[in-house]
Protein backbone atom coordinates (compact mmCIF):
# COMPACT_ATOMS: atom_id res chain seq x y z
CA UNK A 1 0.00 0.00 0.00
CA UNK A 2 2.96 2.31 0.87
CA UNK A 3 4.38 1.82 -2.93
CA UNK A 4 1.08 2.80 -3.96
CA UNK A 5 0.98 6.23 -2.80
CA UNK A 6 4.64 6.92 -3.10
CA UNK A 7 4.95 5.64 -6.74
CA UNK A 8 1.65 7.91 -7.43
CA UNK A 9 3.36 10.99 -5.60
CA UNK A 10 6.31 10.49 -7.89
CA UNK A 11 4.28 10.30 -10.99
CA UNK A 12 1.89 13.36 -10.05
CA UNK A 13 4.83 15.75 -9.09
CA UNK A 14 3.70 15.73 -5.63
CA UNK A 15 7.07 15.66 -4.26
CA UNK A 16 8.36 18.11 -6.92
CA UNK A 17 5.34 20.81 -5.48
CA UNK A 18 6.62 19.84 -1.98
CA UNK A 19 10.32 20.54 -2.34
CA UNK A 20 9.92 23.98 -4.44
CA UNK A 21 7.26 25.41 -1.43
CA UNK A 22 9.89 24.49 1.26
CA UNK A 23 12.53 26.23 -0.54
CA UNK A 24 10.40 29.21 -1.03
CA UNK A 25 8.37 29.13 2.65
CA UNK A 26 12.58 29.14 3.71
CA UNK A 27 14.47 31.33 1.04
CA UNK A 28 15.08 34.19 3.43
CA UNK A 29 17.27 30.77 5.71
CA UNK A 30 19.15 29.88 3.04
CA UNK A 31 23.16 30.80 2.54
CA UNK A 32 23.20 31.75 -1.13
CA UNK A 33 26.34 33.86 -1.02
CA UNK A 34 28.63 30.75 -2.34
CA UNK A 35 26.87 27.19 -3.98
CA UNK A 36 27.94 24.33 -4.02
CA UNK A 37 27.93 21.01 -6.21
CA UNK A 38 28.39 17.74 -5.10
CA UNK A 39 28.12 14.59 -6.74
CA UNK A 40 27.10 10.94 -5.18
CA UNK A 41 28.19 7.57 -6.68
CA UNK A 42 25.95 4.56 -5.87
CA UNK A 43 25.79 1.18 -6.54
CA UNK A 44 22.25 0.03 -8.13
CA UNK A 45 21.68 -3.09 -6.73
CA UNK A 46 18.29 -3.27 -8.86
CA UNK A 47 19.10 -2.08 -11.94
CA UNK A 48 17.34 0.75 -13.44
CA UNK A 49 17.32 3.17 -16.60
CA UNK A 50 20.13 5.23 -15.73
CA UNK A 51 22.60 2.24 -14.71
CA UNK A 52 26.15 1.19 -16.01
CA UNK A 53 28.68 -0.55 -15.09
CA UNK A 54 31.80 0.63 -13.17
CA UNK A 55 34.27 -1.84 -13.54
CA UNK A 56 36.11 0.43 -10.59
CA UNK A 57 33.65 -0.60 -8.21
CA UNK A 58 32.98 -3.63 -10.31
CA UNK A 59 29.33 -3.36 -9.90
CA UNK A 60 25.97 -1.67 -11.88
CA UNK A 61 26.61 2.36 -10.89
CA UNK A 62 24.59 5.66 -11.05
CA UNK A 63 26.02 9.33 -10.53
CA UNK A 64 24.08 12.28 -9.40
CA UNK A 65 24.97 15.77 -8.76
CA UNK A 66 23.57 18.11 -6.13
CA UNK A 67 23.26 21.71 -5.63
CA UNK A 68 23.66 23.06 -2.44
CA UNK A 69 24.05 26.36 -0.60
CA UNK A 70 26.54 27.61 1.72
CA UNK A 71 25.12 25.82 4.49
CA UNK A 72 24.95 22.26 3.09
CA UNK A 73 21.42 22.35 2.01
CA UNK A 74 20.04 20.84 -0.82
CA UNK A 75 18.71 23.11 -3.61
CA UNK A 76 18.23 20.90 -6.04
CA UNK A 77 19.28 17.55 -7.82
CA UNK A 78 20.29 16.08 -11.05
CA UNK A 79 18.43 13.05 -13.07
CA UNK A 80 20.61 10.28 -12.60
CA UNK A 81 23.09 9.35 -15.07
CA UNK A 82 24.82 6.05 -15.85
CA UNK A 83 27.45 5.20 -13.73
CA UNK A 84 30.14 3.80 -16.46
CA UNK A 85 30.10 7.78 -17.82
CA UNK A 86 32.89 9.76 -16.00
CA UNK A 87 32.32 12.70 -14.55
CA UNK A 88 35.78 14.93 -14.70
CA UNK A 89 36.31 17.96 -11.91
CA UNK A 90 36.66 21.07 -12.86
Amino acid sequence: MIYYYFNKWCKDGSFKRIWISLLQNNKRKLELSSVQSDGSHTRSRAGGESVGYQRRKSSDTNNCIFLCDNQGQVLSMGNPINGDIILKRV
